[in-house]
């Protein structure tokens, strides 16, 4: 094979190891996109409280970062979501399941007044 060829058949391979990389790196999870959560406290020192936030999943990962605290976790491809979620005053952990564009679960913490718990739920708005 002649020098030529052989610099054309490794620039061929580099541009399809390229093309591969690229499609790979802007591979999304089935859940990526905004999503709107509500929160609501129905046990605790939460009983009767509602928030609402925007949060964004990337590759999987849950990310809110507000003046009023932050989100952070994960969804599996199946939906699973486990979430931590803090302000100031308390800091929560979230489990459940994301499907289609909705979702559903259940939340735990402690603020400074107490234990609190309750229910939250997720639509997609956005991506």
């Amino acid at each position: 094979m002649s020098a030529f060829n052989r610099r054309l058949v490794t620039l061929a391979v580099a541009a399809v190891c390229v093309w591969g990389l690229a499609g790979y790196a802007q591979a999304r999870g089935p859940f990526d996109g905004v999503w709107s959560v509500d929160f609501s406290g129905n046990s605790g020192s939460c009983d009767g409280l509602s928030y609402q936030y925007s949060v964004e999943i990337t590759n999987g990962h849950l990310k809110y970062a507000g003046a009023d605290g932050t989100i952070s976790g994960s969804v599996g491809a199946a939906g699973d979501v486990s979430a931590h979620v803090s302000n100031a005053n308390a800091t929560a952990l979230g489990t459940g399941k994301l499907s289609g564009h909705s979702g559903h679960g259940k939340f735990h913490g402690r603020s400074q007044t107490g234990l609190c718990s309750g229910n939250w739920s997720a639509q997609r708005t956005g991506g």
